[in-house]
């Protein structure tokens, strides 16, 4: 198996712990956070776009999956995934359409 490689935008990784960073201070504590952030990254190492594909989006070769309440979107070529942008929708519902709007 070839291993993955996983790039993240800068727009994602500052969305990415902007919601971790909410939590954090919501909860008073790091345990949910830390978990939802090691569940995303385990759920991105484990797509494989051989078996079936995510699901797609409006916007051309944007994909996304969700993990609970968190939207992952991402594009990928061969072993590279790159991660475009992330939205937390029990926070803001309407932010899906906001990032697929933004996301070139």
């Amino acid at each position: 198996m070839v291993k993955k490689k996983i790039i993240w935008t800068k727009r994602a990784h500052s969305e990415l712990y902007e919601t971790l960073d909410y939590y954090t201070n919501r909860n008073k504590s790091r345990i949910y956070s830390t978990k939802l952030y090691k569940e995303i990254q385990q759920k991105l190492r484990k797509l494989d776009f051989s078996i079936v594909l995510p699901q797609k989006t409006s916007k051309p070769n944007i994909f996304y999956f969700t993990y609970k309440h968190v939207s992952v979107f991402f594009s990928f070529q061969e072993n590279t995934i790159f991660v475009k942008a992330l939205s937390d929708d029990r926070r803001n519902p309407k932010s899906i359409e906001l990032v697929l709007r933004n996301l070139e």
